[in-house]
């Protein structure tokens, strides 16, 4: 029974320790065309060490027309890991008529699925036509 409690006590003390990682993480839209949205996350490790594996997941809507469309995963890479004061940029081309748009960014640790970021931002492409007088 003692050792039990000794290991159990132990366990919470590992996972207690266990700090998340620094990080800068940053999201921006960017349209190209009428068609063409450039969707870029910015992740920039501030520590001086490895992080754990760390899950990006980015949705987003687009309003065309005064009508939102369904929430869509717009990027979603395999889970990775950044050394020390190491950056990493991801892109997605998201082909989509659109003269706003909504996004979700979520960051979470891998291998607990604890949640280290959530932004949520909307961004207006092209003022809507106002009619002459």
């Amino acid at each position: 029974m003692t050792r039990l409690l000794l290991i159990l006590a132990a366990a919470t003390l590992l996972t207690s320790c266990a700090k998340p990682p620094k990080l800068d993480i940053s999201l921006s839209l960017e349209k190209q065309k009428a068609d063409l949205i450039y969707v870029k996350v910015k992740v920039v490790n501030t520590e001086n060490r490895a992080t754990v594996p760390i899950n990006v997941e980015v949705t987003g809507q687009a309003e065309s027309n005064g009508h939102w469309d369904k929430a869509d995963t717009l990027l979603h890479p395999a889970a990775f890991v950044l050394n020390k004061k190491e950056q990493r940029e991801i892109t997605k081309f998201w082909r989509v008529p659109a003269d706003a748009a909504r996004t979700t960014l979520t960051v979470k640790e891998q291998e607990s699925g604890r949640l280290l970021k959530t932004e949520r931002a909307e961004k207006v492409f092209s003022a809507p036509a106002t009619p002459a007088p």
